[in-house]
């Protein structure tokens, strides 16, 4: 994960630097690792930018963990 360009504080007294720092450090990292780990399966999808998958999400596959949480949300 690239450093943030700027400090963890610099959003206070809005976001709290303790809140940045585990949101960029630990949950913004897990994303882009897990979706950097989807696309290792589809090579085709890496030329694409994040923009034209978020886009055409229809056009990336499910993965079978997706699958379940979105129905477990609908049923």
């Amino acid at each position: 994960m690239p450093k943030l360009p700027y400090g963890f504080d610099a959003l206070e007294p809005h976001i709290d630097a303790k809140t940045m720092e585990i949101h960029h450090g630990k949950h913004h990292a897990a994303y882009v690792t897990n979706l950097n780990a989807a696309l290792d399966k589809h090579p085709d999808l890496h030329k694409k930018s994040l923009e034209d998958l978020l886009k055409n999400l229809n056009s990336v596959p499910r993965t079978s963990a997706a699958q379940s949480a979105t129905t477990a949300v609908v049923t």
